[in-house]
């Protein structure tokens, strides 16, 4: 039997799970990449490594399941993989985790910021919170880097009111963390007055509506008939700014920013200074994933 004869009859050899594997490690690799690009601002701030001793466990317990639900609406709408069951999502989202993990055990090594003398607790608290930002870069990585798929691309493009909000919700904890545990809010809500915290809420809700129109008008820029009624982009403005003011308090109590001590008007004027941050992320959340 000739060399050619035995090459035809021998079996093809399967690189179906050689590729498969690829992908994976590809779209790891391309998390990494997205968790640093996010992350890595928030690592160099030195209320983030306070924080994680002070914040009581079980507010970080809270943060971490919050947190957990926004990765799964991300993993839907971008996500680290292509695949879009919910198995999948749900496995891809706690990659995402421990890949917000991983990154900030080995950047904040090497900054010097975990040395030896740690407690368990310390280090279990700094590396949650610093795995907040990472994970929600991780989870983005596919819309970051050009990585189009058409499942996404449709989910992202049918997303309906609630899916709106709910890529809104994840963009106003990215833009809001790493705000939120400064004391730069404190001295801000300080020097606000009336006029001024309404004059920021008016900005506020002038940039959200700004961005909404701009997406819409980005997202159907041919079909004029398709696009939002005037009516549709202000419902949805006033929901993402009331939403982004939400999260916004939300995330200033989970760093007791603001507590029963702080007094009803600075609580007040705090979140509506925050506010101004999360609602730019929130509109601006479906050009982001």
């Amino acid at each position: 039997m000739s060399t050619d004869d035995r090459a035809e009859r021998s079996p093809p050899i399967d690189n179906a799970p050689r590729s498969e594997a690829r992908k994976i490690a590809i779209g790891y690799a391309r998390g990494l990449m997205g968790g640093m690009l996010v992350g890595v601002p928030v690592m160099m701030t030195m209320e983030m490594w306070w924080e994680g001793f002070f914040v009581p466990a079980w507010r970080l317990v809270l943060l971490y399941c919050v947190n957990f639900v926004v990765l799964l609406i991300l993993q839907h709408f971008s996500g680290l993989t292509h695949e879009k069951t919910a198995r999948a999502q749900a496995r891809a989202a706690v990659v995402a985790y421990g890949i917000g993990i991983v990154a900030s055990l080995v950047v904040l090594f090497a900054l010097g910021v975990l040395h030896g003398d740690f407690q368990l607790r310390e280090l279990a608290g700094k590396l949650l919170l610093q795995s907040v930002p990472v994970s929600i870069g991780a989870s983005v990585a596919m819309s970051e880097f050009g990585e189009a798929h058409r499942v996404a691309e449709e989910r992202r493009a049918h997303a309906g009111y609630f899916g709106t909000l709910g890529m809104a919700l994840a963009g106003a904890m990215l833009f809001g963390f790493g705000v939120s545990g400064t004391e730069e809010l404190l001295t801000i809500a300080d020097q606000l007055t009336a006029f001024r915290a309404i004059l920021l809420m008016l900005l506020s809700l002038l940039q959200v509506h700004a961005i909404v129109y701009a997406v819409d008008f980005k997202q159907r820029p041919e079909d004029a008939g398709t696009r939002k009624h005037k009516l549709e982009v202000v419902r949805e403005g006033l929901s993402t700014y009331a939403l982004s003011l939400a999260v916004g308090a939300y995330l200033l109590w989970t760093f007791r920013t603001i507590g029963p001590g702080l007094g009803i008007v600075p609580t007040v004027y705090a979140v509506i200074a925050l506010g101004f941050v999360t609602s730019l992320g929130a509109a601006a959340a479906e050009l982001l994933i």
